[in-house]
């Protein structure tokens, strides 16, 4: 397959392979070196491929921007679903809209109050790719995948989920939707009376637009909202932003007890504390919105 036609995959001298992810707002790309294509397909939704990185092991590609790697997907995973499940005094029931790789429900199931998880995603293919290339579906009758936009599904859930994590992708095509002002009051509605929702909001130094819009939007709806940090070292820039909401549930006051990280190979009850603390620069951007 030539792999000039793949979207950011380009041949450098013609022998070695990389990977930019382009980012145009910033006049930048990233690189990664690529050992070899180990599946490529166009859904019905968008461009697949895993690839086999120098730096990063086995990636998942989507209309040539990475998603999750085998060597530091672990951390996105930890951090989008524990502070949020350790929060909650007792969630029973959990939904996920993408993680496809379905890497936060195999952390989801770790505690032992969760009754049913939903993971609800857009292409059935990804799930299977992920399946077959990069992890192992976790073994649970307590798991159901949807296979549908989470715009159109969210607005359909009233009152049913303890915890919600958002796991979408940045802002612009098909996950454009999932930024509106629409969307965040349908999570609200979508959750119990005292249910906590975690959004991946990006970047906090390359995309300090959309975690303001995201924290403003909470805000107007919920009575505790928090951004907190983490390092991925495959995404841009390396620091990441998630930004928890919650109806009743502080997670500056949850018994860390009840963290589930013995097993864990990022986040552990020092880590759960320090993520909320946060540089002056980002405090200025929590405080305009």
């Amino acid at each position: 397959m030539n792999k000039g036609s793949l979207t950011g995959f380009h041949k450098e001298n013609n022998e070695e392979v990389w990977l930019w992810d382009d980012l145009p707002e910033l006049d930048m790309e990233v690189g990664y070196k690529v050992k070899a294509l180990l599946h490529y397909e166009q859904s019905p939704f968008q461009e697949i491929s895993i690839v086999e990185t120098k730096g990063f092991g086995r990636m998942l590609v989507l209309d040539g921007t990475p998603q999750v790697t085998s060597k530091d997907g672990f951390i996105y995973n930890e951090m989008i679903t524990h502070i949020a499940m350790t929060t909650h005094a007792e969630p029973k029931r959990v939904a996920m809209i993408g993680g496809g790789d379905c890497g936060p429900a195999r952390e989801a199931l770790k505690y032992d109050s969760v009754q049913q998880i939903e993971v609800v995603e857009i292409d059935e293919r990804v799930i299977e790719v992920c399946r077959a290339w990069l992890t192992k579906e976790p073994d649970s009758d307590k798991i159901q995948t949807t296979y549908k936009d989470g715009y159109a599904w969210i607005q359909g859930q009233k009152n049913k989920w303890d915890v919600l994590l958002v796991d979408r992708s940045d802002p612009y095509g098909p996950a454009v939707s999932l930024y509106k002002p629409q969307f965040y009051q349908n999570v609200y509605d979508s959750l119990t009376k005292d249910g906590i929702a975690v959004f991946q909001s990006g970047s906090p130094y390359y995309n300090l637009s959309s975690l303001s819009k995201t924290i403003g939007n909470l805000e107007k709806l919920f009575p505790i909202v928090h951004t907190y940090l983490c390092t991925i070292p495959s995404f841009p820039g390396g620091i990441w932003s998630f930004t928890i909401a919650s109806k009743t549930w502080d997670p500056l006051a949850a018994d860390l007890n009840r963290l589930q990280w013995q097993t864990a190979k990022y986040i552990n009850p020092d880590i759960f504390q320090a993520s909320f603390v946060l540089p002056s620069y980002i405090k200025q951007i929590i405080e305009k919105s």
